[in-house]
């Protein structure tokens, strides 16, 4: 698509620039029909000098053959320059004593830029035969001369043809560099998919089998402190120890599955995240869109994915009980996400969180040239993120 669209920037940069020659050849060419005889009128012999020389002059600065969209009408190429030709050899019938071989030789310069060589070579020498047979029979005009036309319209010809073979070698060469370009990216891909599939095994096989042994073990410790009866103090630590090890144990097992996954996170799987946690994590979590949503840029995506998963992990973390609420917002200016929640009991877990999960999310959002805002909000707590989308 992108070869596509520099081929049809380019076409048209080059009909502007061929523009002033189109202006000075329709210029010419009216200039000396109006001032030669026998003029034009608006009867008989005048009034088709001057429809023919105005089909001329729309056919030569409209120049439709040459438009984008004909790009695969054949036919309809022909039949215009079948008019245009007309026009032109048709002008050399009427007024012999003007600039008869002009328009026919401009004729055949725009056949060779805008038909193939089969075709522009047959519409080329039926009208420079209709002008040599006009110079030679209603002007009177000798062998020199009738050649002199004929060597005109073939070097114009063959200009056209050259011009026509330079475009579409050069869109041949950038069709070739985007194919090349398209397999680089794809190879691309296919080297980090295998890196993420690498690495996605690594986590699966050391980190989650880890956390799952020690969230067992945990569980078996849990057990035994309910047997042996040991204080409530132990008992809650240990609860919270294996709070803490199903955090990460679904931390990890997220982390594989994004891993695994061909796709980058964003805003379509916010829903998902949010599911994740109410299923997981017991939280009460609610979702709320508002406005018409849309494709946002894919580091954008990401970072708001990425700042509703810290955000709620936080809620868990620090607020035990406490009900959130995740608001996603579409409007003119960009998007925008608020997670809120209504405070809950402090939890044992709060102190084992790095302190950076915050920070760095507002670092991501910086960089996007978004805004990041995290504070106390009523009883509770929010994260809002602004950006321009």
């Amino acid at each position: 698509m992108a070869a596509q669209a520099e081929a049809l920037r380019r076409f048209r940069r080059e009909g502007r620039q061929l523009a002033p020659l189109r202006w000075w050849v329709a210029g010419i060419v009216v200039l000396v029909a109006v001032t030669s005889k026998p003029a034009v009128g608006l009867s008989g012999r005048h009034l088709a000098l001057a429809i023919c020389l105005a089909v001329f002059v729309v056919e030569m600065l409209g120049w439709p053959v040459l438009r984008p969209g004909l790009g695969g009408q054949v036919a309809v190429r022909l039949g215009e320059l079948a008019v245009f030709g007309a026009s032109a050899v048709a002008i050399a019938v009427l007024q012999p004593n003007g600039v008869s071989e002009l328009p026919g030789s401009a004729v055949v310069f725009t056949a060779g830029v805008a038909l193939s060589p089969p075709f522009a070579v047959a519409v080329g020498a039926a009208v420079t035969a209709g002008v040599a047979v006009a110079l030679g029979s209603a002007a009177g005009a000798g062998a020199a001369s009738i050649a002199a036309s004929a060597l005109l319209c073939a070097v114009l010809g063959v200009t056209g043809a050259l011009l026509r073979r330079y475009r579409l070698s050069q869109e041949r060469t950038e069709l070739l560099l985007a194919q090349l370009e398209e397999a680089r990216d794809d190879q691309a891909r296919a080297a980090a998919a295998e890196e993420r599939a690498s690495i996605a095994r690594d986590l699966h096989d050391v980190l989650a089998q880890s956390l799952s042994g020690l969230a067992i073990q945990l569980e078996m410790v849990r057990k035994l402190a309910g047997t042996a009866d040991a204080p409530a103090g132990l008992r809650a630590a240990i609860d919270d120890a294996a709070g803490l090890a199903k955090q990460g144990l679904a931390g990890a097992r997220d982390a594989v599955g994004a891993l695994r996954r061909d796709d980058r996170l964003g805003v379509d799987q916010i829903p998902e995240l949010i599911e994740h946690f109410r299923r997981d994590f017991g939280l009460a979590v609610t979702c709320t869109i508002r406005g018409t949503p849309r494709p946002v840029p894919p580091d954008l995506g990401l970072a708001l994915y990425r700042v509703t998963g810290e955000a709620l992990t936080n809620v868990a973390r620090h607020a035990a009980g406490a009900a959130a609420r995740v608001e996603l917002s579409f409007d003119a200016a960009g998007v925008r996400l608020a997670v809120t929640d209504d405070g809950g009991e402090q939890s044992a877990l709060a102190a084992e969180g790095s302190g950076w999960g915050l920070a760095g999310v507002r670092e991501r959002i910086k960089r996007l040239g978004g805004d990041f805002a995290a504070g106390p909000s009523g009883p509770g707590w929010s994260v809002v993120v602004s950006a321009p989308a």
